[in-house]
């Protein structure tokens, strides 16, 4: 195999199998070696030899499935789900799989046709009524999925299948916002089977969301041990490490989610994206290349493979990826190869020859509204303004009753130094519709950039009026807060965000920091630990900091100071990072290192700033100066 000798290698693998014909591992090998040799025949013909030789083993049926629809054999795939699917099986998983192929490869009308024939015959349909349900709330019919399983419920229906029940609607109010009565189903789920995987699952990712992470290993630790390949449960593993602050840990689950999976998809294109953001880029590509072979068709999987190609800079397998896309040839893949193809132009040969594609792109005669939006916005990025407009302008004239592109037209006047045009029209895309609350936020930006500060943050408040939730407009009246040194209303609003998404990185940073930085209670300071301690094994020079000075606060001076020192030679023009690597210098009392860190923070703030953390530094000064000379041993 090493030196390539693929017929060699086969012959010898022959040899062993006539020797161990029931060592299943020798079999795939077998696979893995035609695959190689490219000989997709033999490759069929082995899949199914194993799946007569291995009754008892579904894998091989799984593997032959995918083989026919990675070579875009449809009719093929479906004939041999037909003949292993089977409503009346006590667990009709291949019946479900049908139906879920039915649906991505000929329609939802036809998977509800076999869901129908197949309720008639099974012996338990509430599983396949359960799906049907699924189905109606997937297509938007979120009342009628919701009232059917309660009619389910309310039926003669064994105890398990109602768990199942309760599960799954427990996972439709979740989706429509009702949190409440979704935890009220699980806890009687739970009640009446204190191991039911799903819903341990559901509360273990509740648990992760309120930062209970420890409650949530030991829970998921008890899925695992009676499911070991429960791919979702691993990656609420991976979630709730991240969370603790443990993203070795969280990245090793990532890593068994995708051997679990055997390469799927889902967990290798999340396992991928983590190590290409670390750079770790053959790694990464190791990773997609084996969920590539699984499902050679999958967009997501080839543009994250593009992607990692451009940012290693392996240019011509990029120009396969691309190739590759056109290939198959929807219109998705087609939009996502131009998207890519402008990249790789971008990268490798300057942005203008980038922005020639695009404009030939946009020339053509099929070329849509979609198209001509992506050249506007790379002109806009890379300079060239007044030619943005004119296409802006030239839009909005073909179509004005786009609001996307009045929106988009608004920004190129900004880009052109014309904010008080940009928000003339921004106003009149309010007055039309209130509600576009993006437009709220793009406005209340105008105003700032125009120094209308009193005008903007009164529509701050008018769209929190609209929509009191609003992300983007909560995030820019905190930091109104801030500014006008109202830490305690800036905490509430990053209390808000951080209550609604737990998740968001931002925004535990953000609380943090102000936590720590403003607060002394005992109660604040393990709150800003708790939301904070995600960002620990960092290289993020602003997480670095906020890590870096919550450790401080909480008395970890030494680990503090591995956080602090690099986050203040990467933002070496900010005061307030400065000083907190000062407070950590005077904590271990290095009294020349703090009081030089202290006047760089002063020298950088200036003496017009009343910030009271150089106040704290003017004090610390005098106090380290006013105490007696160490003694050197």
């Amino acid at each position: 195999m090493r030196d390539r000798r693929f017929d060699k290698a086969l012959e010898q693998l022959d040899h062993v199998i006539a020797r161990q014909p029931d060592n299943r591992s020798l079999y795939r090998k077998r696979l893995d070696l035609l695959t190689q040799l490219q000989d997709f025949v033999a490759v069929e013909a082995g899949l199914k030899d194993m799946i007569a030789r291995f009754a008892d083993d579904e894998r091989p049926k799984e593997h032959l499935i995918r083989f026919y629809l990675s070579r875009n054999e449809v009719d093929k795939a479906e004939a041999f789900f037909r003949s292993i699917a089977d409503p009346s099986d006590p667990n009709p998983r291949f019946f479900l799989g049908l139906v879920q192929f039915l649906a991505e490869t000929r329609g939802k009308d036809a998977a509800r046709a076999e869901l129908m024939a197949g309720v008639e015959v099974a012996p338990d349909p509430e599983q396949l009524r359960m799906r049907l349900a699924i189905m109606d709330f997937e297509a938007g019919e979120q009342e009628k999925a919701v009232s059917d399983l309660r009619v389910l419920l309310d039926g003669d229906v064994p105890s398990d299948a109602q768990d199942a029940i309760r599960v799954t609607l427990a996972q439709m109010l979740l989706g429509l916002g009702d949190v409440a009565g979704a935890q009220g189903l699980v806890d009687d789920v739970l009640a009446s089977d204190d191991m039911n995987i799903e819903a341990l699952k559901m509360r273990a990712d509740w648990m992760i969301a309120g930062d209970d992470t420890d409650s949530a290993i030991a829970m998921l630790r008890l899925v695992l041990d009676h499911a070991p390949g429960d791919i979702t449960a691993m990656n609420l593993m991976s979630d709730a490490y991240a969370r603790a602050g443990n993203h070795s840990l969280s990245r090793d689950f990532m890593a068994l989610a995708v051997d679990a999976s055997d390469n799927a998809p889902g967990p290798s294109l999340r396992y991928a994206r983590v190590l290409a953001a670390d750079e770790r880029y053959l790694a990464a590509e190791e990773v997609v290349i084996a969920a590539l072979r699984r499902d050679r068709r999958n967009a997501d999987i080839l543009v994250l493979l593009g992607e990692i190609y451009l940012a290693s800079e392996d240019y011509s397998r990029a120009d396969q990826v691309i190739a590759r896309l056109r290939s198959i040839g929807t219109d998705r893949t087609l939009i996502v190869a131009d998207a890519l193809e402008a990249r790789l132009l971008g990268s490798r040969e300057g942005v203008e020859q980038a922005l020639g594609f695009l404009e030939e792109l946009a020339a053509r005669e099929d070329a849509g509204v979609t198209t001509q939006i992506t050249l506007l916005r790379a002109r806009l990025s890379s300079g060239q303004t007044a030619r943005a407009l004119q296409q802006a302008e030239a839009l909005v004239a073909e179509n004005p009753d786009n609001a996307s592109l009045r929106f988009i037209l608004a920004a190129s006047h900004a880009a052109s130094g014309a904010p008080g045009v940009a928000e003339m029209v921004l106003a009149g895309l309010l007055e039309e519709d209130p509600n576009r609350m993006r437009v709220w936020a793009q406005l209340y930006r105008m105003q700032r950039i125009q120094g209308k500060n009193a005008k903007a943050t009164q529509t701050l408040l008018d769209g929190l009026a609209i929509d009191p939730d609003d992300r983007t407009l909560l995030w820019a009246q905190a930091v109104e807060f801030e500014r006008a040194g109202d830490i305690e209303g800036a905490i509430a609003n990053y209390e808000r965000l951080y209550d609604a998404d737990s998740g968001d990185l931002i925004a535990a940073n953000n609380l943090g920091s102000l936590l720590a930085s403003y607060r002394d209670d005992d109660a604040s300071i393990e709150r800003a630990w708790t939301v904070a301690r995600r960002l620990r094994e960092t290289d993020e020079p602003t997480f670095q900091d906020t890590y870096g000075y919550v450790a401080f606060r909480r008395g970890a001076f030494e680990e503090a100071l591995t956080y602090l020192e690099p986050a203040a030679a990467a933002l070496s023009d900010d005061p307030i990072v400065q000083f907190h690597l000062g407070r950590v210098y005077g904590a271990l009392d290095r009294r020349e290192q703090a009081i030089a860190q202290y006047n760089r923070a002063l020298e950088i703030a200036g003496e017009n700033d009343t910030r009271p953390e150089f106040e704290t530094a003017r004090s610390e000064i005098a106090r380290i100066q006013g105490l007696p000379a160490l003694v050197e041993n």
